[in-house]
């Protein structure tokens, strides 16, 4: 599952809306919306962000967390170093060959530390 499908589920399944009408409503197949919900497909485009903020009434803080999840579905997220040097190479490789290792928490734990780190030196 990825951040978006399960927000996008989340906000189906409270508005007691099934996969089909709300298949309808994006155009898109219902096994298309299926498939994001349950992870087999990333990040959705833009314009299928929009129109699902739309639909449901999602405004200010609502609407730019669904989006951020959107952004961070990438289910096949690649990272180009060639200008980064050798430990973001290093950093990248060993995440890759490794997270398959790491449990949930770990996971969690390991994007916050980044993402502060990342958060502080953007200063």
């Amino acid at each position: 599952m990825t951040p978006f499908g399960l927000k996008l589920r989340t906000l189906r399944k409270n508005k007691n809306i099934s996969t089909t009408e709300l298949a309808k409503v994006l155009k898109v197949s219902t096994a298309y919306l299926s498939m994001l919900e349950n992870g087999r497909r990333g990040k959705p485009p833009n314009g299928m962000v929009e129109l699902v903020c739309a639909y449901f009434g999602l405004i200010w803080d609502d609407s730019e967390e669904l989006k951020n999840a959107a952004n961070i579905s990438d289910t096949n997220a690649q990272i180009n170093t060639t200008s980064l040097g050798i430990n973001a190479t290093t950093l990248t490789n060993v995440l890759k060959n490794n997270i398959k290792w790491l449990k949930d928490d770990e996971l969690i734990e390991l994007s916050k530390i980044i993402l502060s780190m990342a958060h502080k030196n953007q200063k």
